[in-house]
Formats: structure tokens, sequence, C-alpha cells
């Protein structure tokens, strides 16, 4: 195929996307909005004193912008090894710190598992997990969101002919809100052989050290994948497991190999959070009030949602009335991203709201109310 052909194909699939509402582009945002759209849950990345805190404790060599080298020739500088360290101190296990989330979850996959592998993942898992998934050539298996009984049947059914199976699940989803039952997942090693994978990139640092450092399942997790750029208020991901399997990615996995260190000033702001993240309780438990008095009046306002965290998931369905109630909101002065396909599942377009420890409950209000007006109008309740 040509380089003209292949043109127009492009074209032809762009302007499918168009006509399908759900057209991708970029741009910059007004600040203005009330914004809904953030994943900075506990507010750390805008807190100025926080910032100012950080700076002043240290010196102009630690925030050299650039590690200017892979982890493996002159990458890993000693913030970066301090990070790694006190990660091991509060977790239990060794720490790899990787560039992004996306990386981590992808690298972890596609470096231990491979076509003699099973992969068992939940349906809704973010993109990385699949990327992960096709880049290992393993044979893949999905069971139905957070229903941990489809999952024991699969792993009834199939370990009896596979020896190398993997199970996947985030512990809150980023798309719905909901929560994954860690406890139940993890109890399962104990009747079936499997290793087992965490993203838990949407509940640390709301839930502190994060849901399984809380709930003690830390031992029964293989890979805990932590990303920084949410709660964490920062980049880059903690890649928590064995010593042994630590060593193999850093033998072998690409992503690891032969990326560019995140810069020494990302490593030390990571690090800074990690030293303070129990200073931050009064965050954490006004985001807890904040969540409980978003969904109790979401109830009353008769506003379906099936989320039960800080992510709140309004599901409308049909692209272009999602597209028309976000654009609707933002008139009236919010920032609300409408999410649609392949992010989520087609005909599930939705509004998702994230709630962040910034916010009051006179504004929550207020906007709920504006909210029920609006899909009141569109007809989309």
């Amino acid at each position: 195929m040509g380089i003209t052909m292949l043109k127009e194909n492009i074209i032809k699939e762009l302007e499918g996307f168009k006509s399908e509402n759900r057209f991708r582009t970029i741009k910059t945002n007004d600040k203005s909005l009330y914004n809904f759209s953030s994943n900075d849950y506990l507010g750390l990345a805008n807190d100025k004193a926080l910032s100012q805190r950080f700076y002043e404790n240290y010196t102009f060599d630690n925030y050299k912008l650039s590690s200017s080298s892979s982890r493996l020739i002159d990458g890993s500088y000693q913030t970066v090894m301090r990070l790694e360290k006190k990660v091991e101190e509060i977790y239990g296990k060794p720490c790899l710190v990787f560039n992004s989330g996306f990386d981590a979850n992808s690298s972890v996959i596609e470096t231990f598992f491979d076509k003699n592998s099973l992969i068992i993942t939940d349906r809704l898992n973010h993109a990385s997990i699949y990327d992960g998934c096709i880049n290992s050539n393993a044979k893949v298996l999905r069971y139905n969101h957070l229903d941990v009984d489809a999952l024991e049947k699969l792993l009834k059914k199939y370990s009896k002919t596979h020896d190398d199976i993997l199970v996947v699940t985030e512990s809150i989803y980023s798309m719905d809100g909901d929560c994954a039952d860690l406890k139940k997942i993890c109890a399962l090693k104990d009747e079936y052989k499997f290793t087992l994978m965490v993203d838990e990139a949407h509940s640390y640092g709301v839930y502190s050290y994060g849901i399984a450092y809380n709930e003690k399942l830390i031992d029964k997790i293989d890979f805990l994948i932590i990303p920084l750029g949410k709660a964490g208020a920062s980049v880059g991901a903690y890649v928590i497991c064995d010593e042994i399997y630590k060593n193999y990615l850093i033998n072998k996995s690409r992503k690891f190999i032969y990326s560019t260190a995140l810069p020494p000033v990302n490593n030390l702001w990571n690090l800074f959070i990690l030293e303070n993240l129990t200073l931050f309780h009064d965050k954490i438990e006004k985001l807890k009030d904040l969540v409980n008095f978003s969904l109790n009046t979401l109830k009353k306002a008769n506003i379906e949602t099936s989320s039960t965290s800080h992510i709140i998931s309004i599901i409308i369905g049909d692209n272009l009335k999602t597209i028309n109630l976000s654009e609707a909101l933002k008139e009236k002065g919010y920032l609300i991203y409408p999410i649609k396909e392949p992010t989520v599942p087609k005909d599930t377009a939705r509004l998702r709201i994230s709630l962040t420890a910034n916010m009051k409950k006179e504004e929550l209000d207020a906007f709920f109310k504006i909210l029920k007006a609006e899909m009141k109008k569109l007809g989309v309740m």
C-alpha cells in the first residue's frame, strides 16, 4: 500500500470518528472554569505552600531538569536510589521506578509473560494493561467487571491446564469510580496458583499508601503498581515486587532499559510526597467527607451512578448528548470532559466527575443542582 492510499484511509477513518462524535483534539483549558476533570485528588499539585516548602529544603543541584541518561548508564542518581529504598522501607518489598504508570503496567506483563501464559483480566482494565497483554502474546481471558465469582470460575477451569496464570486488577477504576474487592481476590491465592498484579493508580494518596497497604495485602500481591500522576501529584510509577523480579525487569524490560530516566527534580518531589504522605490526613478525610456528601446528594436528586469513590461516573450513553451536556456545563462555568469510546465501551459515553480535597460542599451542592437542570433540558434523565 502506497503512502497516498495510506493517507486516504487515514482521512476516511478520521472522518468516521467525526461522524460518530468521537474525534479527539487537544487544547488548553480555561483556567477560570471549576475543574471536575483533574486527577489531583488531594490538591497537592496546586498546593503553593507545599511547593514552597519543597523548594526551600533543597539546593540547586537537586533541581536538575534532566537525567540525561538511562537508568543503566548514568541515570541511577542518588535521589532515585533513595526513593526506591524509601518505598522498600514502607512496603516491605523492593521497588523499581518507571517513567510512567503506562510503562510500568505494560512492561511487567510483556516482560514476564509469553505465549505459554494465560492472563485473566478484569474486562475494564486500563489500556496499558491490555497493551502489555497484546505484546506478551499470551492467551487472554476477560471476566465481568469486579465479578470475583466469575474470576474464580475461570481459575477453577484453567488452573488444571495452565501453570503460568496472571490475574490483573485495578483497585479503583478510573472511568466507573468503583472498587475491586482486593481481599477477596487475594484470598483466591490460597486455593489457586496464580500471579497477581494490582494497579493502584487511583487509590494511592487517596488511601494514603494505598488500599493494598492498608488492608495488609502486600505479601499476597506479586506486582503492585503505583502510578504517581494522580493523587501523587507527579509523574512516574513504582513497581513493588520481589528482588528477583526487580532484577529481571532491570535486565529484560525494554521500556526500562531504553528510556531516559526521569529528571532528578521529579523523583525528588516523589520522595518528598512519599515522606510527607502521613501529614495529609486532613486532606484525605476531607475528600472522604466530600465523596459521601456527593453520593448522597446525587441519590436525593435521582441522578444515577454506580460509583463508590471520589470518581463519579454519570453515564449518558449517546456520544453527542454527552458532548452537548459537557458544553452546556462549560457555559455555566464547569470543566467536565465527555468520555467516549474507545476509552469506555460503545454506548456508555459519560461525564466523569473528579472530586478533589480543595472543593467545598456548598460549591458541589450548587453544581449538582445545575447538573440536574441541564440533564433535564437535554432529556437524559
